[in-house]
C-alpha cells in the first residue's frame, strides 16, 4: 500500500481524531505535515467535553494552538463552523449533517491552491472519497481512513505496529471504519 506522495498539510476529519485519542496516537499526525482542522471539526471532536475522548482531542487542540508549540495545529475558521457556532448558542441540540466533510471539501477547494499541496485528509465516512473526487482540485489530495494512515505509519517506522494501535482502537471506539483504502485524487483543473 505504499503511496510515494509526501504531503504538506494533514487534513483529519471528527472520526480519526476521536479513534486517535483513543490509541493515544494524536500526535501521530504531525509526522505526515502540516495539521490543519477545520473549525467544525474541532467542534465536533471537542465540544461536548462528555464525550470519550472529546476532553484528549480539546487538550490537544489547545497545546497545538500555543505559541511555539513543536506540535502544531491550526484550527480553520470556516463559513459552515461559524453558522454552526451561531446555530448552537441558540439551540445546543442543534445538528448540522455532513457539516465536517463539507468544511474540508470547501477548504480544498477554495483554499489548498493558496496554501499549498498535496493534501491527505483522514476520514472514516465513506461519502469522503466521493465528495472530494467529484470537486475541481488543482492539487492532489490523498484520501485514507484511519486504518490506511496506520499502515503508513507502521511502514514509515513511527509506530511498531498499526494492527496493534487498530485493535485498540476499535476495543474502544465502536464504529470505526475497518478498511484501509486509499485514493489519489489527481488534479481536474489547473491552478
Amino acid at each position: 500500500m505504499k503511496i510515494e506522495i509526501t504531503p504538506a498539510i494533514v487534513v483529519p476529519d471528527m472520526s480519526p481524531l476521536i479513534h486517535l485519542a483513543a490509541a493515544e496516537q494524536l500526535p501521530l499526525l504531525h509526522e505526515f505535515g502540516r495539521v490543519m482542522v477545520m473549525d467544525i471539526v474541532a467542534y465536533e471532536a471537542s465540544g461536548d467535553l462528555e464525550r470519550p475522548w472529546a476532553r484528549d482531542v480539546a487538550a490537544w487542540l489547545a497545546k497545538g494552538q500555543e505559541p511555539g508549540s513543536n506540535q502544531p495545529v491550526e484550527v480553520v475558521k470556516t463559513e459552515i463552523g461559524e453558522a454552526y457556532r451561531l446555530a448552537r448558542q441558540t439551540d445546543p441540540g442543534f445538528k448540522l449533517q455532513d457539516a465536517g466533510e463539507r468544511a474540508i471539501r470547501d477548504w480544498l477547494v477554495d483554499t489548498l491552491p493558496e496554501v499549498g499541496g498535496p493534501a491527505l485528509v483522514i476520514y472514516e465516512d465513506k461519502k469522503v472519497p466521493r465528495l472530494i473526487q467529484r470537486e475541481q482540485l488543482s492539487d492532489i489530495v490523498v484520501v485514507a481512513t484511519t486504518r490506511a494512515v496506520l499502515a503508513f505509519a507502521e511502514e514509515r517506522g513511527l509506530i511498531k505496529s498499526a494492527e496493534d494501535v487498530w485493535n485498540s482502537i476499535i476495543k474502544r471506539a465502536a464504529g470505526a471504519n475497518p478498511s484501509r483504502n486509499v485514493q489519489v485524487v489527481q488534479p481536474t483543473r489547473s491552478p
